[in-house]
C-alpha cells in the first residue's frame, strides 16, 4: 500500500512517499485469539449510491478451532443485523456497534463445517467510500470503492476482520446498470435487471486471502484489456482518458514477467485488475484487483515530466506476492508486506533503467530510515505502530543488506523458499528468518535482532593511512552511535575498494567491534578508498579524507552514491566550487547532477566569492539539462544569486514544460526579483496545473511578501469545493500567519465540521497552535469518533481536538 498524502504534496501533507506511503493502523497490536477458521466468504451486496448504503447478506463457511464451539463472533461495524441463520436454520444473535455474536444452536467440533448466514444493512462510515457530485464539487465522479486495510472491511460486510486468517471469497454485487463493478478473482457472470435498472456482477476468488484484501469498486469506467502469457490484465479507466491510461499501464506485463522471474513464484491470482479512483490516497493491493489514485497513477501528459507512475504501479503489483500471497499475521509485522514491496519496486527500476537508478532509490530510502531515527526517535521495525519510514524504506534497506550478506544466489533461493513454503498463509517475522535459514544453512538470529527487533543504525567514523614500506593500507573503522538497549554495536560484512594508478582492488571484511583497524594489501598509494562499495549498508559516514581525494571521488567513483557523498563533503569548502559546477554540467547520471545543483545553492548561500564560478553552470543547467528534476534543483539554487541575467533566466523558467520547475522559479523570484515578485505571484494564483501545484506555490510564496493579502486568499481557499491540495496549502498559510486574525480562527472553527476528515483534523491541530481559550468550546464539541481513526490520518479529529485543548490550556497557564 502506498499513501500519497497531502502532506507529501505540500512537501513537494514520500517527493511522493517511499509513499511515501505513512502507515498508521488504528489497531496495530496483537490479533485476537481465533475460535474458528473461515474457509469461505460469500458476500451478496446491493449498493445504493444515492443513500450511500448497503443491503447485504454474508454467508460465512467456517470450521471450529475449539472442541465445543457454541458461539461465533464476527466483526460488524455499525450495522443493522436483520436475521441470522446457521445451516439454514434461524439463529439467535446479539449485535453491538462493533460485532455480532451468533448462537450456533449446538456444540460444533473441529470435524464440523458450519455455514453462518447474516442478513444486514449499513451506511458505512469507514471501509466503503461513496463519491459523487454535490453543489460544491459538481464534476466529481460517481464512484464506490472499498478500503479494507487495516481493519475496516467489517463496516460493509460482517467478517473476521484481522489478517491472521485466510479464506476464499466470492462477491455478488448489484449496482446501477450504468456502472462497471470490480472485485477479487474471476468474473463468473453478469446479470442485468432492466426493470430495476441494475446489474449484478458475480466475482469469485478461489485462492485464500485475508479479509482486508476483499474489495469492491464500481463506477463508469472503460475496461482496457491486456495479457501477459495466459494471465488476463484489466485496466479500469475513465472513458475520456483511455490513451493516457494506456501509457501508464503499458508497463504492467513487463513488471509481472520480471517479478515472476525474480521471485521465482509465478503470479497466482486469476487476473490482475487495476482501477483508478478519485480521492483515493495512493494505492491498495487487494488480491488480484488494485485500487489506485487517479491523480498519481494517471497524470496528464505534461505532469508526467514530474510524476512517474511506474513506481506506484510496481509497488502495488509487488504486493500481489508480498502482502497477498504471504500476509503479515498482525500489523506489528507489516514490514513483511511493505518493505518487500518497497524493495522489489526499485529492483524493477534496476531491470528497466539500470543500476544507477536502483542505487539512487535505495540511497534515498536509506536516508529516510536514518532521518526518522533523529526526527521521531528510534523504534524497531517490528513494534506496535512502527513508523511508516521503518516499515517501508528502512525495511527495504534491511532486505538489501540481507541480499548482500547472503549473495544473490542464496538470497533468491531463500526468498523463493519463503514464499513457496508459506504461500496463502499469514506470516510473522520469524517465519521469514526460519525459511531463510532452511534454504541457506545460515544462522541469522543476530541479523534480525540488530536490524528488525532493535533500532538505530551504525554511525561510522573512518580514517586511513597508507604504509609505503609495508605496501598496505590501514583503515580504522569506529562505530560512534549511541548505545543502549535499542542500539548496540552493529555486525556486518563490508567491502572496501582501493583504487590506485594501476587499477582497483576490493576486500571483504567483517565489522564486529566498536573500533577496528583493518590492514589491507595495497601496492601503491591509493587515489581513492571506498568504504561499503556498492552502498549496501544503512549507515552514516564521517570520513577523514584530503580534499584532493574527495575531488577525485566526485569525478571518478563508479557508483553514483559515492559521487553524491563526495559532493556533500566538498560543498562546505569554497575552493571546490569548480568541481561542483563541473559535476552539474557533466556527470552522466542525473541524480548526481541534481545533487550538484543543490550543493551549488548551499555553497552560494554562504559565499559571495564563489558565486561567479557557480552562476554560469546553474544558468546553463536550469534550461539545458534534459531532466526536469535537475532543472528544478538548478532553478531553486539560483535564488541565492542576484542580477538581471538571473532574473531573466527565472522568468524564462516560468515557461518550462515542467510544473515543478515553474514552481521553483516562482519561489526563487521572491528573492531575486523582489520588486516585481508580488505582481508575478498574483498573476499565477489561478494558473492551471496538476493538483494546482503552481498556483499553490504562488500563494505560499506570496505570503512571505504580503501575508495579509495571502491570508485573505487562503481563508477563501480552505472552503469545501476547492481541491484538497489547495485547501491544505491554505491551511498551512493560516497556521503561519493566522494567529490573532479573527476571520482565520473563525474559518478553522467552521472547518471542524467539514466533510473531509483530514481537513477537520488539520483544523483542530492548527487551532491548538494559534487559537486561544475562546476556541475550546468548539474543540470540546468535536464528536468522540470524529475522523473515525481513518488509517491515513496520524490521529483522528477527536484526538487532535483533545491534544489542542491541552496545548491551549498549557499556554494559558504559562502566561499567568
Amino acid at each position: 500500500m502506498k499513501f500519497l498524502t497531502y502532506s507529501a504534496i505540500l512537501l513537494l501533507f514520500v517527493s511522493t512517499l517511499f509513499g511515501q506511503e505513512i502507515f498508521s493502523p488504528r489497531d496495530a497490536g496483537e490479533t485476537p485469539n481465533r475460535t474458528y477458521d473461515v474457509l469461505h466468504y460469500k458476500i451478496e451486496a446491493t449498493l445504493f449510491e444515492q443513500t450511500k448504503s448497503v443491503e447485504g447478506n454474508a454467508t460465512i463457511t467456517l470450521v471450529p478451532l475449539m472442541p465445543a464451539l457454541t458461539t461465533a463472533r464476527f466483526n460488524a461495524g455499525e450495522m443493522t443485523i436483520k436475521k441470522v441463520s446457521v445451516g439454514g436454520t434461524p439463529a439467535q444473535f446479539h449485535a453491538t456497534s462493533s460485532e455480532v455474536s451468533v448462537e450456533l444452536g449446538k456444540k460444533y467440533s473441529q470435524r464440523d463445517t458450519v455455514l453462518v448466514s447474516i442478513a444486514y444493512s449499513c451506511t458505512p462510515r469507514l471501509g466503503l467510500t461513496f463519491n459523487g457530485p454535490d453543489s460544491a464539487y459538481p464534476s466529481k465522479r460517481l464512484q464506490i470503492w472499498s478500503q479494507g486495510e487495516d481493519t475496516t472491511n467489517h463496516f460493509w460486510f460482517p467478517c473476521y476482520d484481522y489478517p491472521n486468517d485466510k479464506a476464499t471469497s466470492e462477491v455478488i454485487g448489484t449496482v446501477n446498470s450504468k456502472f462497471v463493478f470490480l472485485s477479487n478473482g474471476k468474473l463468473v457472470n453478469v446479470k442485468e435487471d432492466k426493470k430495476k435498472g441494475t446489474k449484478t456482477f458475480h466475482w469469485k476468488e478461489e485462492k485464500p486471502h485475508s479479509s482486508y484484501l476483499i474489495m469492491i469498486a464500481a463506477g463508469e469506467f472503460a475496461v482496457l484489456k491486456d495479457r501477459v502469457g495466459k494471465l488476463p490484465l484489466e485496466y479500469y479507466v475513465y472513458p475520456n482518458d483511455t490513451a493516457n491510461a494506456r501509457e501508464t499501464f503499458r508497463h504492467t506485463p513487463s513488471m509481472i514477467s520480471f517479478f515472476n522471474q525474480t521471485i521465482g513464484f509465478d503470479y497466482p491470482w486469476e487476473k490482475y485488475g487495476q482501477i483508478i479512483l478519485q480521492d483515493h490516497f495512493g494505492g491498495m493491493e487487494n488480491s488480484s484487483a488494485t485500487t489506485l489514485s487517479d491523480n498519481w497513477a494517471v497524470p496528464e501528459k505534461r505532469a508526467r515530466l514530474d510524476v512517474d507512475p511506474r513506481s506506484l504501479i510496481a509497488h502495488e503489483l509487488a504486493h500481489q506476492w508480498w502482502g497477498d500471497v504471504v500476509t503479515c499475521k498482525d500489523f506489528r509485522h507489516v514490514w513483511l508486506n511493505e518493505s518487500f514491496a518497497s524493495y522489489y519496486d526499485p529492483l524493477y527500476f534496476e531491470y528497466v533503467s539500470g543500476r544507477d537508478e536502483f542505487d539512487l532509490m535505495m540511497y534515498q530510502g536509506q536516508q529516510a530510515g536514518i532521518v526518522v531515527d533523529t526526527t521521531k526517535g528510534r523504534k524497531p521495525i517490528v513494534s506496535v505502530e512502527s513508523y511508516g519510514e521503518n516499515v517501508y524504506p528502512r525495511g527495504a534497506s534491511v532486505l538489501h543488506m540481507l541480499r548482500f550478506l547472503l549473495g544473490d544466489d542464496l538470497y533468491h533461493r531463500a526468498i523463493k523458499h519463503y514464499i513457496t513454503k508459506h504461500q496463502f498463509q499469514p506470516v510473522e517475522t520469524n517465519d521469514l528468518k526460519v525459511a531463510i535459514e532452511e534454504a541457506t544453512g545460515q544462522n541469522l538470529q543476530w541479523f534480525f535482532d540488530q536490524w528488525v527487533y532493535k533500532a538505530g543504525h551504525p554511525n561510522f567514523e573512518l580514517s586511513y593511512a597508507w604504509n609505503e614500506t609495508a605496501k598496505n593500507l590501514a583503515l580504522r573503522v569506529k562505530q560512534v552511535q549511541r548505545q543502549d538497549s535499542l542500539t548496540g554495536i552493529f555486525r556486518m560484512p563490508v567491502e572496501i575498494e582501493a583504487t590506485t594508478a594501476t587499477g582497483s582492488e576490493t576486500h571483504r571484511v567483517g565489522v564486529v567491534t566498536a573500533d577496528t583497524t583493518f590492514t589491507l594489501p595495497c601496492s601503491q598509494k591509493p587515489m581513492l578508498v571506498i568504504f561499503d562499495k556498492g552502498n549496501w549498508l544503512l549507515k552514516e559516514l564521517k570520513w577523514e579524507k584530503p580534499a584532493e581525494e574527495w575531488r577525485y571521488q566526485a569525478a571518478s567513483a563508479k557508483n553514483p552514491i559515492d559521487r553524491i557523498r563526495a559532493l556533500q563533503a566538498l560543498a562546505p569548502s569554497l575552493e571546490n566550487a569548480s568541481v561542483i559546477a563541473d559535476r552539474l554540467l557533466h556527470d552522466p547520471f542525473w541524480g548526481v547532477r541534481r545533487e550538484a545543483a543543490a550543493r551549488s545553492g548551499s555553497l552560494a548561500a554562504v559565499s559571495d566569492t564563489m558565486k561567479p564560478a557557480l552562476r554560469a553552470a546553474l544558468l546553463q543547467a536550469s534550461h539545458a539539462d534534459t531532466k526536469p528534476s535537475v532543472r528544478d534543483a538548478a532553478v531553486s539554487a539560483l535564488r541565492f544569486f542576484k542580477g538581471k541575467d538571473v532574473a531573466e533566466s527565472l522568468h524564462r523558467s516560468l515557461e518550462d514544460s515542467s510544473y515543478n520547475v515553474m514552481s521553483s522559479a516562482l519561489r526563487s523570484l521572491v528573492r531575486v526579483d523582489s520588486a516585481n515578485a508580488a505582481a508575478i505571484l498574483r498573476a499565477y494564483l489561478d494558473y492551471p496545473s496538476r493538483l494546482n501545484g503552481v498556483s499553490n506555490t504562488a500563494l505560499s510564496s506570496l505570503a512571505s511578501l504580503d501575508s495579509s493579502f495571502a491570508l485573505s486568499v487562503a481563508v477563501q481557499r480552505t472552503a469545501y469545493g476547492q481541491i484538497n491540495s489547495t485547501r491544505y496549502t491554505s491551511l498551512g498559510i493560516i497556521r503561519r500567519y493566522g494567529r490573532g486574525n479573527a476571520l482565520a480562527i473563525q474559518t478553522l472553527v467552521h472547518l471542524l465540521t467539514d466533510k473531509n476528515d483530514a481537513v477537520k483534523t488539520n483544523a483542530a491541530q492548527i487551532l491548538g497552535d494559534i487559537g486561544d481559550a475562546s476556541v475550546i468550546p468548539a474543540l470540546e464539541a468535536v464528536p468522540s469518533d470524529a475522523g473515525g481513526g481513518f488509517y491515513l490520518l496520524s490521529s483522528s479529529t477527536a484526538k487532535a481536538a483533545k491534544a489542542s485543548i491541552e496545548k491551549i490550556k498549557k499556554r494559558s497557564e504559562q502566561k499567568k
